[in-house]
Formats: structure tokens, sequence, C-alpha cells
């Protein structure tokens, strides 16, 4: 199978390979958020990994945005073709040593608030993220020619969405998770009410679901939000939701 060709300038492409890990291709701009390319038998997902790591396009940088197993493994992208020369930017230091392990030469940890440009045309901002059971999350967003798109893989709270807002303007599309995960009956990402309320809060027109992949784990995690409940959340919001199959690109130009 071909790679997947970068996109031409001033469009936006978002391609949801499993649960929170997206290609997201921006102007002359590709990162990937938390690779996830390798199953296990006790993290099950509900669908298929669309795409091996070989079969990306050359990536700008790498984002990771939580630690934990079912969004960070870098170790999984052991077939692309070029880890020493695409840095990661993760949210701890035990992600950059995973990554660096991993083969990525060019790993740390960026701080919220930090800027970065990632092409002359296309720039990254690292957004506020939340504390959980000790891990600091990251969430991201960039903007380019013509568009600009928010991604939080673990994002829960809505405060540092629309402190973003605020700062810095809003977004065209949010890619947010909506099973509203819940470890042990600590909630750990936003469900479909909140996602909703979440794109509202940072000014986005479209909502792109994602982390609502993984089966619960009897007693100790909850999965309960649905497409289904997104659906019913979004009606009257003015938030248009775009459910991707996995592999599927979705494009605005």
């Amino acid at each position: 199978m071909p790679r997947a060709p970068m996109t031409p300038p001033s469009s936006l492409r978002v391609t949801r390979v499993i649960h929170a890990c997206v290609l997201i291709e921006l102007g002359d701009a590709a990162v990937l958020t938390d690779p996830y390319f390798m199953s296990h038998w006790w993290m099950r997902m509900r669908e298929p990994i669309a795409l091996r790591p070989d079969q990306l396009p050359r990536l700008t940088a790498v984002l990771g945005g939580h630690g934990v197993f079912d969004h960070w493994r870098p170790q999984s992208m052991g077939a692309y073709p070029h880890k020493d020369t695409t840095p990661a930017w993760v949210a701890t230091p035990g992600m950059v040593r995973a990554a660096r392990a991993a083969g990525f030469a060019d790993a740390e940890v960026v701080d919220w608030g930090t800027r970065r440009a990632l092409t002359d045309a296309v720039t990254l901002d690292v957004v506020v993220g939340q504390r959980t059971m000790g891990m600091r999350t990251n969430s991201y967003a960039l903007r380019g020619p013509g568009a600009s798109v928010f991604v939080g893989t673990e994002a829960h709270a809505h405060q540092p969405l629309a402190d973003y807002r605020a700062a810095r303007g809003p977004v065209d599309v949010a890619v947010l998770p909506i099973d509203g995960s819940r470890f042990l009956g600590r909630p750990l990402v936003m469900d479909p009410a909140q996602a909703v309320a979440g794109a509202q809060a940072l000014g986005a027109s479209t909502l792109i679901p994602i982390h609502y992949g993984m089966v619960a784990v009897p007693f100790v995690l909850r999965t309960p939000g649905t497409l289904d409940a997104l659906q019913a959340a979004a009606e009257g919001s003015g938030v248009r939701v775009v459910v991707l199959v996995p592999g599927q690109p979705w494009r605005r130009h």
C-alpha cells in the first residue's frame, strides 16, 4: 500500500488511526499523536489499527499527550523510517525515555504554554492538560494557513480550553475524547456532553471524536460514552460532529 501523500498548502486533513492516535496534516506539516500500532491482549480495541508506521508520511513531529499504555507506545513505530530525525514532543520525562529507547533521538518534554514553529507556515501551541494520578497530560493546537485544529487526547477539564481561546482565539476543528473513561471510578476524559461543551469553549464548528474504541475492563475501567450519545448531545449545539472510520481521511479546505 502506498504511503499517504502530504496535503497541499492551506488545507487540513485528519486521519484517525485508532483510539487517541491521529494523523494531522496541516499545510506543509504532518504530526502524529499518541502512537499506537501494536495491539495487546489485555488492552483490547473494538476497531482495527488503520495504518502501519511505514505508511505514514514523513512526520514533522510526534506529539505525546499522555504516557499511559493505551496512548504512548513509541516502540510500536519500529517500521517508521525517520525516527532519527523526527522530534517527539511529550508531556513527561518517562515518555521521553520511552521515545529515546524506541529510536527517537530528539525527544523532549514540552511545557504548557510553549509555542513551536513546525514549519515556516504552521505553529504548534502546547496547551494546559491536567494531572491524572500524578501524571501530566498535554493538549496541542496547530495553526496554519487557513485552518486551525485543537487536539486533546486525554482532555477532561473545560477551563484550559476556554483559557486557550481567550488567549489565542478560536479554532476551526476540535479533536476530543468522548468515552468518559473512568479508572476505579475516577473520571479521566470527557464524556459526549463534555466534548460538545469543550468544542463550544474552543469556538470550534467541527468536532472529531476520538478515544472511544477501547473495551472496558470489568471493575477497573469503564468506558460509557458512545457515538449515539455524542450525536444526541450535539443536536442544536451548533457543533458539527464528524465521525471518522479508522484510516478514512477527512479534509477541510
